[in-house]
């Protein structure tokens, strides 16, 4: 596709036609892939996630695509960037969410839960209860991010949430019954 062409194909696709988008999109992905692989530090799953969200954009925006600002690719490769700078945005506060969640989780639970049984039930426990139950019910991680952390399945964690809340019942019970 030489530039008349390629110019040729950019006004039809914003006027809607999918061909031309298609053979934009056929030009220009490869290029696009490779310099998302390279924004991504080499995380292939982040490139393509991010690729995709290139051209999805683009798809969207078309419309706004000036030939005399840039030329297409570039304008793609901006996007590409923008929309890192976004991801990692939103990882971090994700990030920072989690953090204060679980900070605010263990200080609710030490505030509200006066009763030291608790703490002292979960010393009581093998390590593996404990864990995954303060990992759970004190950081306020889910399924997915324990899994993760412990690499095991999210149904090996469910397993061993639920061991370890019996585990935790009958001990906590007994104390209580002790007193």
């Amino acid at each position: 596709m030489n530039v008349d062409s390629e110019t040729f194909a950019i006004n039809a696709a914003q006027t809607g036609s999918e061909q031309a988008w298609q053979q934009l999109f056929e030009r220009h992905f490869e290029a696009v892939y490779r310099f998302c692989i390279a924004l991504a530090g080499g995380r292939h799953d982040l490139a393509e996630e991010l690729a995709q969200q290139v051209f999805v954009t683009a798809a969207r925006r078309i419309h706004r695509f000036d030939p005399g600002r840039a030329t297409f690719r570039a304008w793609l490769l901006g996007i590409a960037r923008n929309r890192l700078m976004a991801i990692r945005a939103s990882e971090q506060r994700r990030k920072r969410h989690e953090e204060s969640s679980a900070k605010g989780s263990s200080e609710t639970v030490t505030r509200e839960e006066p009763d030291l049984r608790v703490h002292e039930a979960l010393a009581r426990l093998p390590s593996h209860y404990r864990i995954v139950l303060e990992a759970k019910y004190l950081r306020g991680l889910s399924m997915k991010e324990i899994a993760a952390d412990s690499d095991a399945s999210i149904e090996a964690i469910e397993s061993l949430l639920r061991r370890a809340r019996a585990g935790f019942a009958h001990v906590y019970e007994q104390m209580r019954t002790m007193e």
